[in-house]
């Protein structure tokens, strides 16, 4: 008997013993981050793993590939090319609205953005919990993924990644209850947050007033803003706005443009914020007017005439220069004020010229 309670008594201390153990090392990879680096090399180590238990699915895809018929190859091959015939066409365009776009920003002084440069991935597998939305793709360090990448197919936006690896990565969709991305309404530029709310087909759309101009089929593109995701992808579609008057904001529900239900092959964006942010300073265009030239010319006239006669002046003229030097520097002003877009800076400006030319002339005569 007293064995018995003795085995109760260690096998509840030892579950105390691991339930604090796991406590503590659950607050500390969660707060701060101490077994990140592990799980990095633990998660790399067991890929294979992962391949091998989804080797089922991808050897039934493959095999399923195989067999088809010839009227079908045939049939998806004219497809293709017919599609392929009309991308060339519309790249073709794209090309000439790059150069004619290029040609009007050189123009209006604005900044040239570059095509950013893109990777191909797979889908690999997907996380079992249906209350987190996030997919693993055959892409890690090895390739350049880093955290936060944007994530995008042909169709939208898809999410960002959270977790890297050596050769794989783990993506959160947009579905996700913990995703938020910054969208802007490309009908009238309302900015909003697109929130996940684990459906794998709707998205909730935050911060949106009541009074707000919001109508289904508006179109949600990315906004740029907090420096994660490109400018102008397409995110949703607006499919309802419902009003409450218990609620501050607009009840708006939007659907993905991406089906994350079929989703297997995505792009990996490389997206820097800050250098795109420093190519789009623009700097201050220098004028080519030539009526602006002709002002400039004639102020800087004016100036040295102003100081030239002054330091060539006989000791004798210096109570008639004195006397001048008010009246001169009233019609300066007055002829600065008709000439300039600023004129009180350069009014200000020949007055302290005329100054100091008289300074300097008092100092000689000395």
């Amino acid at each position: 008997m007293a064995k018995q309670e003795y085995r109760s008594l260690f096998i509840n201390l030892r579950f105390a013993v691991c339930f604090i153990l796991s406590v503590a090392l659950l607050f500390a990879d969660l707060r701060l981050k101490v077994l990140s680096d592990f799980r990095y090399y633990i998660e790399s180590a067991l890929y294979p793993v992962m391949l091998f238990a989804d080797s089922p699915r991808s050897l039934s895809s493959v095999v399923s590939s195989q067999f088809k018929t010839r009227a079908e190859l045939i049939a998806e091959n004219e497809r293709l090319a017919s599609e392929i015939f009309e991308q060339r066409a519309d790249l073709l365009r794209l090309h000439s609205l790059e150069q004619e776009n290029a040609a009007m920003r050189k123009l209006l002084n604005s900044p040239l953005h570059e095509t950013s440069r893109r990777m191909f991935a797979e889908v690999v597998a997907v996380d079992s919990d249906p209350y987190l939305q996030r997919v693993v793709v055959n892409r890690g360090s090895s390739s350049g993924v880093y955290h936060s990448m944007p994530v995008i197919t042909d169709e939208g936006l898809v999410g960002q990644v959270i977790e890297v690896n050596y050769s794989f990565s783990r993506v959160l969709l947009l579905t996700d209850p913990s995703s938020s991305v910054p969208v802007v309404n490309v009908r009238n530029q309302l900015r909003a947050l697109a929130e996940g709310n684990g459906v794998h087909d709707e998205l909730d759309i935050a911060n949106v007033a009541r009074s707000a101009d919001v109508q289904e089929g508006d179109l949600l593109v990315t906004s740029g803003l907090g420096g994660v995701f490109p400018v102008g992808y397409p995110v949703a579609v607006v499919t309802s706005v419902g009003l409450s008057e218990n609620q501050s904001f607009a009840e708006v529900k939007a659907k993905p443009l991406v089906n994350f239900g079929r989703l297997r092959y995505v792009l990996m964006y490389w997206y820097d914020a800050q250098a795109e942010g420093h190519n789009d300073e623009v700097q201050v265009k220098r004028p080519t007017d030539g009526k602006v030239l002709l002002r400039q010319a004639r102020i800087k006239q004016l100036i040295q005439s102003m100081s030239s006669p002054a330091l060539q002046q006989e000791p004798s003229a210096d109570k008639q220069a004195a006397a001048g030097k008010p009246q001169l520097n009233a019609a300066t002003a007055q002829v600065l004020t008709e000439n300039t877009p600023h004129p009180g800076t350069l009014a200000k400006a020949a007055v302290r010229a005329q100054q100091a030319a008289g300074e300097h002339h008092g100092s000689w005569q000395r």
